[in-house]
């Protein structure tokens, strides 16, 4: 019966989207959390970097797609603050990387794996800004009534 209930208040997972977002969340959650979090997108920024250009731009880029679609995703299983700010945020700024890379002549030549890198990092700044600020205030690193991730239980 709960079972019902939730799928009729639109929860988080459900449908087609919502199984397809849950498979990448947890596919995806080994390598952007923990000591691997920090690894795997210097290791990605330090490749992109060495090969440079467009190229090292787009690999760059497909590091920070994959931490953005896995925090929109995230935040839609269990409403991280951080993941609020850094969802959107990474997406957006790989899609622009991508752009850069892919986008003929030189007018988007100011965006490169430097660039990026910092962006990236701005963007982590402020999505756990924004999380310590709720968590100061209400006791919660989750938003709204969503599922709990497993580091707020």
């Amino acid at each position: 019966m709960n079972a019902d209930l939730e799928r009729r208040a639109g929860s988080p997972g459900t449908g087609a989207a919502g199984h397809v977002a849950d498979r990448y969340r947890r596919a995806v959650e080994p390598a952007v959390r923990g000591v691997a979090g920090v690894v795997v997108p210097v290791v990605f920024f330090a490749a992109g970097a060495a090969v440079g250009g467009r190229a090292g731009l787009a690999i760059a880029s497909v590091w920070v797609a994959i931490a953005g679609l896995y925090c929109l995703a995230n935040f839609w299983h269990c409403r991280e603050t951080h993941c609020a700010v850094t969802g959107p945020g990474w997406t957006l700024a790989a899609v622009l990387g991508f752009a850069a890379a892919l986008a003929p002549g030189a007018g988007l030549s100011w965006y490169r794996v430097t660039v990026e890198t910092m962006v990236f990092v701005v963007i982590l700044t402020a999505g756990y800004g924004l999380e310590y600020v709720v968590a100061a205030r209400t006791g919660r690193r989750a938003l709204g009534q969503a599922g709990q991730h497993a580091q707020d239980r």
